[in-house]
């Protein structure tokens, strides 16, 4: 298994504040934009270059995958509506098989608290809470299917540290 990082969608406008009737429709704000683009530099700084980035296709994680793409530009985009609608199963399967390719490092964007639980389940933690445009990074473990935590990232840490 390569690196694989599970980043949620950054913030996003209410169903009321957007003018939008259904859930998948709401847009990301203009601070969520923000951090998920200092997410992904941050990301960047670090090493990480993801081939794919599968994403939800509700409207705020694939807008997240979007501006992850500017970062990662050589990163092939690829939604993947188990990473919204699930089971957890499925849209793990998809991660693991991404991430089998060689030289495949996945960054795979949705909702909470599906990554989170993925998360935990790459790593053997207990589930983790991601804020929005948080990630946990998971890099290769002894298992072939297993990692390890090798970064927990939220936002709002980040921005308080500097």
């Amino acid at each position: 298994m390569n690196e694989i990082v599970l980043l949620r969608h950054g913030r996003a406008l209410s169903t009321r504040e957007a003018g939008v009737r259904t859930d998948a429709e709401r847009p990301l704000s203009p601070l969520g934009e923000k951090e998920v683009l200092e997410a992904a530099g941050h990301l960047r700084r670090t090493g990480f270059s993801p081939a794919v980035i599968i994403h939800s296709p509700y409207l705020r994680a694939a807008r997240t995958a979007e501006l992850a793409a500017t970062v990662f530009p050589g990163a092939r985009l690829r939604a993947a509506a188990e990473l919204s609608d699930g089971p957890s199963t499925a849209a793990l399967d998809i991660l693991i098989d991404a991430a089998s390719q060689p030289g495949a490092a996945v960054l795979a964007v949705g909702h909470q608290p599906m990554l989170g639980a993925i998360a935990g389940v790459l790593s053997g933690c207990p589930p983790l809470d991601l804020s929005p445009a948080g990630f946990a990074r998971i890099k290769p473990g002894a298992g072939a299917d297993r990692g390890a935590l090798a970064e927990y990232y939220d936002p709002h840490e980040a921005r308080e540290a500097s």
